[in-house]
């Protein structure tokens, strides 16, 4: 239950950072976009695809 909200919260952050990422960069703001892009999207991204991958994993494991 815990590693499944963490997966929300993860996807969360993901949703409204691409948010602020349009808009600066449709601001212009090259430099807070990159950071933006470089730094927390793609970490939280990373840190999705491995919950994923363990929260399905576990899933089918208990399975047999």
């Amino acid at each position: 239950m815990q590693l499944s909200r963490l997966l929300q919260a993860h996807e969360i952050i993901l949703r409204e950072t691409r948010t602020i990422a349009r808009q600066a960069a449709d601001a212009g703001d090259d430099g807070t976009n990159d950071l933006l892009v470089s730094d927390v999207i793609r970490t939280n991204e990373m840190q999705v695809w491995f919950l994923s991958e363990y929260l399905v994993n576990t899933s089918l494991a208990g399975r047999g």
